[in-house]
């Protein structure tokens, strides 16, 4: 049995019209099933996902969504933090919603969304319901704690695909705040990808931790249709397809790899469109070059 819990839209934040928003979900500290009251404990791993029923701005009914979550439960417990992209597809239900002004005035006036919650009646409690229990290579669910700590990862995203590994990060900066927490912690890198800079997400965050640990983290973030004029960070598309003199196609990553040196000896997580992950996995194997471990989520 699904059981699902009325969450407070706490933000709803338009980040670029018809493109981008973020939003916040509050749930609530208890849920009572059968007469029974089940406190919340917010346990989601760091690159995992949970399940809303927002509404759909074309169908008018509630559709069953997965948003990957930005924030880290151990530092914001309850609130559910995440970025949608409007999709520009004739199709599209829930992402224009999310920019209507009917959600605006769901937010105003406090009306919910449901979000999934398990029931562990073992341990007597609730916790959100999340989209990967295991690491596959199909998931950017972070590795176990006492494991993580000593990879250097590589992360790569396309536009929201930043998502899952914001999550990553704020849990790497809180590790370092705890005592002993520079201890054995490796290097991360994460390359961003983004049409215009009103795409980059939390880009002056990512800056400023940046300042704060140089040498331990690399913000890389690229712009590849427009820049401002003061503009410092990447520029171009970071994969390039052409066709060879024998009609195959030819996939070139080297902007790409030009921001992610010692892969080899580093794990490589990626997540945006499906059609960027498969040109980034043939690129690597037809290269030759073997990370110690490769992850991607797609769409």
């Amino acid at each position: 049995m699904e059981f699902f819990v009325a969450s407070i839209i706490k933000e709803l934040e338009i980040l670029d019209p018809g493109e981008l928003c973020r939003v916040c979900l509050a749930l609530p500290n208890r849920l009572e099933v059968e007469g029974i009251s089940f406190p919340l404990h917010d346990q989601m791993r760091p690159g995992t996902a949970f399940l809303a029923k927002p509404w759909g701005e074309r169908t008018k009914k509630y559709r069953r969504r997965m948003y990957t979550r930005s924030n880290v439960a151990k530092l914001q417990p309850g609130l559910l933090e995440t970025f949608i992209n409007y999709t520009h597809r004739e199709l599209s239900d829930t992402s224009i919603w999310w920019q209507s002004v009917d959600a605006q005035d769901w937010y105003r006036q406090g009306r919910p969304i449901e979000v999934r919650i398990q029931i562990d009646r073992e341990q007597g409690m609730a916790i959100p319901y999340e989209s990967a229990s295991v690491c596959k290579p199909t998931n950017l669910r972070l590795e176990d704690d006492g494991a993580w700590e000593s990879m250097p990862f590589f992360c790569v995203a396309f536009g929201t695909g930043v998502t899952p590994f914001l999550a990553y990060i704020r849990n790497w900066v809180a590790h370092h705040s705890q005592p002993g927490g520079l201890t054995g912690l490796r290097p991360l890198t994460l390359v961003v990808s983004a049409k215009h800079f009103s795409g980059l997400i939390c880009h002056e965050e990512l800056s400023q931790i940046q300042k704060k640990f140089p040498g331990r983290f690399r913000y890389c973030p690229v712009l590849t249709r427009t820049w401002p004029a003061n503009w410092v960070g990447g520029r171009g598309r970071l994969i390039s397809v052409s066709q060879n003199s024998s009609g195959n196609e030819r996939i070139d990553i080297s902007n790409l790899l030009a921001f992610l040196p010692g892969l080899p000896h580093g794990h490589l997580r990626v997540c945006g469109n499906k059609e960027a992950c498969n040109q980034i996995l043939t690129a690597l194997e037809r290269g030759g070059i073997v990370p110690l471990s490769t992850r991607m989520e797609s769409w």
